[in-house]
């Protein structure tokens, strides 16, 4: 079972695949693009033959992963993205540099297609890269692309680059072949060829060259591409063209390695021109020749990286070309498109060679006309045996080639010319997905144009060993027996199959598929007939499905709650143990009742180290393996009874000891069990197809065999593992550790650990962790575990632990009683005497009376057979007894049936401390040992117990009696509600609930026997009394009371009765308004907490009749009369009182009435003069009143606002209504007119002498004064600026008086001096103001007429004046460094412009209105600004209508936009060479814009006033250049000197093993160095490894100077020469000397024995080998050498024959 796989390791290279394109895993490196050729779609397409949908994911380099499906007739279209920076497109700015954000790799469950397909260049180019799955992955390519050798312009947009993917860590790629003129795009080294790079998995690179550069044109054709681990390499052209053309195209795709490639080929020509009709072929080694249509003479020899391009002139005349070579080549065509005679639709791709292994079938080519939504319009090429059939596939449609529908072209079969075995085809008109089938071998190519693009590419390809594919029987399932099959995919070309098991052939085993039936290894052998070969594939070790014994999708090996009870396997086991390596080869495993053992033995390769395998007492060890491939070392636990075993990461270990990624792993555990790794944090990389490709992302995979590497090039870290092995039960383990270099050893530290060591605690042979029932009491873990709060299993695990989702990470088990046994244990879980078993009401058990199972029959799952619906089905037969259905068990449950009597009393057994526990002990124990586990150690229970506690007689009360309160002398009644029950019997209790006693009935109590029960005549003594109810019924033997209830008694309120109440009369008619709460306080004392309700009858008080209440007391009308008051106090006792009602008649004429008038006044803004309120005096009022009385009398003069308040005389909270200060009365409420009412009443008996509305108030409205404007201010702008000015008055009244007719103006001055009539015009000098005064004409106050006043201020403004600022004060010029960076805006100093305008003036408003409408209120001290006109306006504030604005022509001039610096070189040692350079106008203006002065060091030049200026002489030239604004620049020219170099010696070491030359010159020059290559340089003056013979020394000047060179010799002395003939190594001299160096040296040649062979000069050819004329033998000879410079030199070499 694997999860999640996300990410692939290729450890060793597997021709895996069937063919090229059809693959399981496809590799996409990137492209190198061109800056000039915009990128822009990109899109991948996936495609299978499946009918299946087959998962797959598209694993982004770098970034996130994406999940697909695809089937034949749904194919899978991932839009990359668009432009530069996409996954798969490499900007020129990325190239040279190793990335880890680009690429893909694709990962599929199913043999699939993959194709990448791009638009670029405006829409005007397109390209395709066909992905060759893993048989793209090699060590060693030759690239391809366009050649540029035509193209007389080659530029920048012309690149052409090779782009490589690297599979495994620390893969080091190198690559060579490249011409030494050659520019590479940022090669920073300048070496070609380039350094080595070093990629990890995942990584890629980018190499690419670029015009203009001439020497880059075909620079990367036939370079060569080496690794020395496997890579996937793509190559071609970014823009380039195989024409004579200015058009450009893109060009490239996939390529295999050179192993894969071939020495016979056919193309088909399509219709371009012939410069774009062309096949490149490259040798791959030397002398390789090329043979063309079948002819025996070779066209042309190449050696190795040289290439011939061969054009649609080589084309034969039926339209194709047969190439065969003497060697494998790379093979490319490119092709073009008659719809275009200029070149502009070109494509370029990869091409396979003829091979009888090539399949028959290319199933499917998806969307074959399409890039995302652009249609192209093309053709199809195919190739295969003459006399095959071709049938097709078109969108689900079955096609033959006769009968392909309308719109689809078929041209031949036509032949091959030179091969009379093939024929070729071309069909044009394929829309939708094709698939193409054929009787014999197939190649095709699909490409297409639109417009000036052409997209394409080559389905065909290589067939190698077999891939065996894991076909699940149910996809939801894992790939493991039952539910694998084994399988070959058609498509692979194979004709016969022969499965094997365990190496030996499988009878009748002879198909494509197979399913095992029992694990072991498995491996197929396919046959292709055509080619007589028979190839096998890798062994594939299928397992079992590991066991699942709780049937919750989580295996044994990691399932964490193996019986589903929610308690973690080790905390039902003796948990994890150390497993004791201190002697790896035996030992024990030994924890308290659990005993095993185990022996260990080691094995190793051949090379071994001298300690393979080092452990420890604490189950950690340390392999190591010596220096070597496959160099291995295998260690083997084998245990005496099944163990549970887990293996981990170490925690603490030295550097050396760490996992890393320098080895393979793996764990075996024997074949009928499994492994499963748990691998969370993505640490390793696990095989999980046994195809050599090692995944990532997988999260858990089980198998008997798991193979693993580090998933980082950096050691993991001890500490930091995070993944595991663990096997259930199984017999042995073992661990193998392979070594993957052949540099260095290796070493790696993990841990052994037993998982989860059983017991078992009911002796049943089944451990608890797997027992159902641990402790027999026929009640499952399951339910014990989880005591009261029961839930049934969700059956979710989102986590995949094993234990269900409502456990959690798992829980604490369940102890429901007080023991410290936990229920799954405890055979008397709540400690009621009464033994679990019995009370789980399992069948058979009523009377068990040893608390476990009688039965021995236990099956696997530990829980009675007898039990279970069927044997180990888990699934018990009964229901688990739960008497009240309450949700909790009875064998938990202390009242099973919930009837209110515990269980062991209805058991009949004992409890008299009434601890809920069994018997009398106290405290009491319990027994824990090995048999009566978790029961009381008590005389009482066990046995059988009485069935009254599980038979329900429950006394339920509905309603407990409820606190009574009443007034005393009332009556009060206590009632309970309750279920039928037998008797009643109500108690007292006169102590606060101590002491109950029973009640009979008397003239006091009545009912004491039934459920009310009534008390008479409540007295105050009873107060807190409580009362309560004993229920009894038959079959409840504990009977149940009830809860008590209170009584609580009040007392009645103290009043005073009679009271009579005098009102007056208001008309003598004998009938007045009373306010009948007057008289409140005399009633009760404690009327202030008192409710007082008043009633017409005394009856209707008593009873609270709502229909006899007095609604309104406060205005009661009646003549003499008695009501009845009811007083009730708080807590709602009441009393009635008697009040007298009596009327009193007036002694106030009739007649008498008074009025009184004032003018509206103002108070505040809210109580102003318009309100119609106004203060009154009444005083006169009462001394006109106290003349109508006797003189003799007393009483009391009270004023009312109103007739009610008179009346009522109090309100209700008994506070006077009477008016209280008649001095200073203000009619508030009653605006304008107001009538007063005056009540007069006897001191004596409240007998009333007057009451009525004696009393009229007036409050007379003012006239209005309206203002002449909000301010009342009239303003005027100074005309003369002398502050004098004459107001026009003759509106003005009219304005004052708004339309009023009853009222006059009258005008005084600031003195009140009358203004009466105001003149017209009214001269003001500055300012002025008037008071206007509006009279009411007619008025009835005493105190004058009405009237309202307004003062006028009349004001003359001040005229604001602009003062002129200087000529081009606002005129400048942009101030950046750089004119290339002038913008036309400038920071300007304003501080000096309102200065100078304002010129001393102040008080006035300023803004400043921008071109672009803001205002500002002032301009910042820097004012940031372009050229614009800004508005300056100057305004009075005081009077805004007299504003004077000036506008404000704010300038910036350019300055000439030119360069600043430069710098020039002049050869001191060439006097006539000279120097001509510029001003440097940058913007295309003619220099006759501009004025130029040049400067020497600071000095101005005479006349040297031109443009250009020409000079011979190093220093700092200088041009100061000035436009027509007077704005200037200058520009700054560095004129250097330097020299050609002059060698003053050359050092040569030579005569050693590593030669070296060391160069010394001088000279004022910047000089580089080369050796024998006057194009390729070095910086450093210092040669190493320098080979014997005569060299060229180069030294060039960097400036430009002069190249000066000189021919050294370097001595050396061949140690060997082959004297064969073949013009290599043929004869013997030394090296370095000639007619001018060392020409008198003297060279003695001796064999052996010294003997004297041959005298020879140092020039001429030398020794040949001959010895008087005949062939000397092959031998050691020996040498001696007498040099000019006096050096001598003896040794020996050897002739080789």
């Amino acid at each position: 079972m694997k999860k999640n796989i996300l990410f692939i390791a290729l450890i060793t290279l597997l021709s895996v695949n069937c063919y090229s394109q059809f693959s399981k895993t496809h590799y996409i490196p990137p492209v190198g693009g061109s800056e000039n050729v915009p990128a822009e779609e990109q899109y991948l397409y996936v495609s299978t033959p499946s009918i299946t949908p087959v998962n797959f994911i598209i694993k982004q380099l770098g970034g996130t992963t994406i999940s697909g499906v695809v089937s034949r007739d749904v194919p899978y279209v991932y839009n990359i993205g668009f432009g530069t920076f996409t996954q798969i497109h490499v900007n020129e700015s990325e190239i040279g540099n190793v990335l880890n954000n680009k690429g893909f790799i694709i990962e599929a469950e199913d043999l699939v297609y993959v194709t990448a397909r791009i638009i670029a260049g405006n829409t005007n180019q397109a390209g395709q890269i066909t992905s060759k799955g893993t048989a793209a992955l090699g060590t060693r390519f030759r690239a391809g692309g366009f050649l540029n050798t035509l193209i007389p312009g080659y530029s920048a947009n012309n690149l052409t680059f090779i782009s490589v993917l690297a599979t495994e860590n620390n893969t080091t790629v190198n690559f060579s072949d490249i011409p030494t003129d050659a520019v590479l795009i940022n090669n920073f080294s300048g070496i070609i060829p380039p350094p080595s790079i070093v990629l990890n998995a995942g990584e890629s690179y980018v190499l690419a060259v670029k015009g203009p550069t001439v020497a880059n044109r075909d620079a990367l054709i036939g370079a060569l591409v080496t690794s020395d681990k496997p890579i996937a390499v793509n190559c071609g052209s970014y823009g380039g063209t195989n024409g004579e053309m200015a058009n450009l195209d893109i060009g490239f795709d996939q390529i295999v390695s050179a192993e894969r490639t071939g020495s016979e080929y056919i193309f088909i020509k399509s219709t371009g021109l012939p410069n774009v009709e062309r096949v490149l072929l490259i040798a791959d080694e030397n002398n390789t020749a090329i043979f063309l249509n079948g002819s025996t003479t070779a066209s042309y020899n190449l050696n190795a990286g040289e290439y011939i391009a061969l054009n649609g002139a080589d084309y034969n005349a039926n339209g194709n070309l047969y190439v065969t070579s003497s060697k494998n080549i790379f093979a490319y065509q490119s092709v073009g498109d008659n719809i275009r005679i200029d070149q502009a639709n070109q494509e370029m791709f990869f091409v396979p060679p003829l091979s009888c292994q090539t399949p028959k079938v290319i199933n499917n080519i998806p969307f074959i006309e399409k890039i995302g939504n652009r249609n192209f319009t093309g053709r199809v090429t195919i190739t295969t045996e003459v006399g095959a059939t071709l049938n097709f596939i078109i969108d689900g449609v079955n096609y033959t080639l006769a009968g392909l529908p309308g719109g689809i072209t078929v041209a031949g079969p036509t032949n091959v010319v030179g091969n009379t075995n093939y024929q070729c085809y071309t069909i044009a008109g394929f829309t939708g997905n094709v698939s193409v089938f054929s009787s014999g071998q197939l190649y095709l190519t699909a490409y297409g144009s639109d417009g000036a693009a052409t997209f394409g590419g080559y389905y065909s390809g290589f067939t190698f060993k077999p891939e065996v594919i894991f076909q699940p029987v149910d996809i939801t399932q894992s790939n493991c027996i039952p539910n694998v099959e084994l399988e070959v995919n058609t498509l692979s070309g194979f004709d016969t199959y022969q499965w094997f098991f365990n190496d030996v052939a499988i009878p009748t085993a002879t198909s494509a598929t197979y399913s095992p039936t029992q694990p072991g290894n498995y491996k197929v052998r396919a046959t292709l007939s055509a080619c007589g070969i028979n190839l096998f594939s890798d062994d594939i070790p299928v397992s079992t499905c590991p066991t699942d014994l709780d049937n919750d999708s989580v295996n044994d090996n990691i399932d964490l709650d193996s019986d589903n009870d929610g308690i973690t396997n080790c905390n039902e086991s003796f948990g994890n143990q150390i497993i004791n390596l201190a002697n790896s080869s035996s030992g024990n495993i030994n924890v308290s009742t659990y005993n095993n053992s185990f022996t260990g033995t080691i094995t190793t390769s051949t090379t071994a180290s001298a300690t393979p395998f080092v452990s420890a007492a604490d189950g950690s060890f340390i392999s190591e393996v010596p220096a070597g491939k496959g160099n291995f070392v295998k260690y083997t636990m084998t245990f005496a009874q099944p163990m549970s075993v887990g293996l981990e990461y170490i925690t603490t270990a030295a550097a050396s000891d760490l996992l890393n990624a320098n080895a393979q792993y793996v764990v075996n555990s024997p074949i009928n069990k499994t492994i499963t790794v748990l691998n969370p944090s993505n640490q390793l990389l696990i095989d999980t197809n046994y195809d050599g490709i090692y995944e990532s992302g997988v999260t858990e995979f089980s198998s008997f065999e798991i193979r693993f590497i580090s998933n980082s090039t950096i050691p993991l870290a001890a500490g930091t593992g995070t993944f595991k092995f663990l096997t259930n039960l199984s017999s042995s383990i073992s661990f193998t550790h392979k070594n993957l270099l052949d540099s260095d050893p290796n070493k790696v530290s993990l841990k052994f650990y037993a998982t989860c060591v059983p017991k078992d605690s009911d002796n049943d042979g089944v451990a608890d962790q797997m027992d159902l029932d641990s402790d027999n009491d026929s009640i499952l873990d399951f339910y014990e575990t989880q005591g009261v709060n029961f839930v049934a299993l969700s059956n979710v695990d989102a986590n995949n632990d094993g234990i269900d989702d409502i456990f959690g990470n798992g829980i604490t088990p369940a102890n429901n009683d007080t023991d410290s046994v936990p229920n799954y244990l405890d055979l008397d879980s709540d400690n009621d005497g009464i033994f679990d078993i019995i009370e789980s009401g399992s069948p058979g058990n009523s009377t068990n009376t040893n608390g476990d199972s009688n039965n021995t029959n236990f099956g696997v799952n530990g829980l009675d057979d007898a039990l279970e619906t069927s044997i180990d089905s888990g699934v018990i037969n009964y229901t688990l007894a739960d008497t009240d259905n309450d949700g909790i068990f009875n064998y938990i449950e202390l009242d099973s049936d919930n009837d209110g009597c515990i269980d062991i009393i209805e058991a009949g057994y004992t409890d008299a401390n009434g601890d809920g526990i069994v018997g009398d002990e106290n405290p009491a124990t319990f027994n824990t040992g090995a048999t009566l586990v978790g029961t009381v150690n008590s005389t009482s229970g066990y046995g059988v117990p009485n069935g009254n506690y599980i038979i329900a007689a429950p006394i339920t009360i509905n309603t407990q009696p409820q606190d009574v309160t009443t007034c005393e002398l009332q009556n009060a009644t206590f009632t309970v509600d309750t279920n039928p029950v037998n008797s009643y019997q109500w108690q007292l209790s006169t102590d606060g609930g101590t002491t109950f006693t029973n009640l009979a009935n008397n003239t006091t109590y009545s009912g004491v026997n039934t459920i009310t029960l009534v008390i008479t005549g409540v007295t105050p003594s009873m107060n807190n009394y409580e009362y309560r109810v004993i229920l009894n019924k038959n079959g409840n033997s504990c009977g149940l009371t009830s809860a008590s209830g209170t009584l609580t008694t009040y007392a009645l309120p103290v009043v005073t009765t009679p009271v009579t109440l005098v009102q007056c009369d208001n008309d003598t008619d004998g009938i007045s308004t009373f306010n009948l709460t007057e008289k409140n306080t005399f009633i009760s004392a404690n009327y202030l907490v008192e409710t007082f309700t008043y009633f017409t009858s005394s009856a209707a008080a008593n009873t609270n009749n709502a229909a006899l209440l007095i609604a309104d007391p406060l205005a009661y009308t009646s003549s003499n009369a008695t009501v009845w008051v009811r007083v009730q106090n708080g807590n709602g006792c009441f009393s009635v009182v008697q009040l007298n009602l009596v009327v009193s008649i007036t002694q106030l004429p009739p007649t008498f009435s008074r009025s009184l008038f004032v003018c509206d006044d103002f108070i505040d803004a809210v109580n102003d003069d318009r309100d119609g309120i106004s203060s009154f005096n009444f005083s006169s009022v009462t001394t006109a009143i106290q003349a109508q009385l006797p003189a003799t009398s007393a009483y009391t003069i009270n004023y009312y606002r109103n007739a009610a308040d008179a009346l009522a005389e109090f309100d209700t909270s008994g506070a006077s209504l009477a008016i209280t200060d008649i001095t200073n009365y203000r009619n508030i409420g009653y605006p304008n007119t107001q009538q007063i009412w005056v009540r007069v009443d006897s001191n004596l008996d409240n007998a009333c002498y007057g009451l009525g509305p004696y009393l009229t108030l007036t409050v007379e409205a003012l006239p209005t004064a309206y203002p002449v404007n909000a301010t009342n201010t009239i303003r005027a702008c100074d005309d003369d600026h002398d502050g004098i000015f004459g107001f026009d008055t003759s509106t003005l009244e009219a304005t004052i008086l708004n339309g009023q007719t009853t009222a006059s103006v009258r005008y005084f001055d600031a003195s009140g001096n009358p203004l009466n009539p105001l003149p017209n015009p009214f001269v003001v000098n500055t300012s002025t103001s008037i008071t206007v005064r509006v009279i009411n004409n007619t008025t009835s106050t005493t105190t004058g007429a009405c009237f309202d006043e307004e003062t006028i201020q009349f004001i003359v403004d001040d005229l604001p004046q602009v003062f002129p600022l200087a000529p081009n004060q606002l005129t400048f010029c942009d101030d950046e460094i750089n004119p290339a960076d002038q913008d036309g805006i400038l920071d300007i100093n304003t501080t000096n412009i309102l200065p100078t305008i304002l010129q001393g003036q102040t008080g006035f408003d300023i803004t400043f209105t921008l071109q672009d409408g803001t205002v500002l209120t002032s301009l910042p001290p820097t004012f940031t600004t372009g050229t614009q006109d800004v508005i300056l306006t100057l305004t009075n504030p005081l009077n805004p209508s007299c504003p004077v604005s000036t506008t404000l022509n704010f300038v910036v001039n350019p300055v000439p936009n030119i360069e600043l610096v430069g710098r020039e070189l002049v050869c001191t040692n060439l006097p006539a060479f000279t120097v001509t350079f510029n001003a440097g106008i940058l913007d295309g203006t003619p220099p006759s814009d501009y004025d130029f002065q040049w400067f020497l060091n600071g000095t101005p030049l005479l006349n040297q006033t031109n443009y250009s200026i020409t000079v011979n002489t190093e220093g700092i030239y200088s041009v100061e250049v000035t436009n027509a604004n007077g704005c200037s620049r200058t520009k700054v020219i560095e004129v250097v000197a330097s020299d050609i170099a002059s060698i003053q010696n050359i050092e040569v070491v030579d005569l050693v093993d590593i030669n070296t030359i060391e160069v010394i010159v001088t000279g004022s020059g910047d000089y580089v160095y080369s050796l024998d290559d006057e194009y390729s340089y070095q910086e450093s003056n210092f040669f190493n490894n320098v080979p014997m013979g005569l060299h060229i020394v180069y030294i060039k000047d960097v400036n430009g100077c002069g190249v000066v060179q000189k021919l050294v010799s370097v001595l050396g002395i061949p140690k060997y020469f082959t004297p064969n003939g073949d013009g290599i190594h043929d004869t013997w001299n030394i090296k370095g000397a000639n007619s001018q160096f060392y020409p008198k040296s003297i060279i003695y040649i001796f064999d052996r024995f010294g003997k004297l062979i041959k005298q020879i000069k140092p020039f001429g050819p030398g020794w040949d080998g001959m010895y008087n004329g005949n062939p000397a033998p092959s031998d050691d000879y020996w040498f001696d050498i007498k040099f000019d410079d006096g050096r001598s030199a003896k040794g020996h070499f050897s002739l080789k024959r």
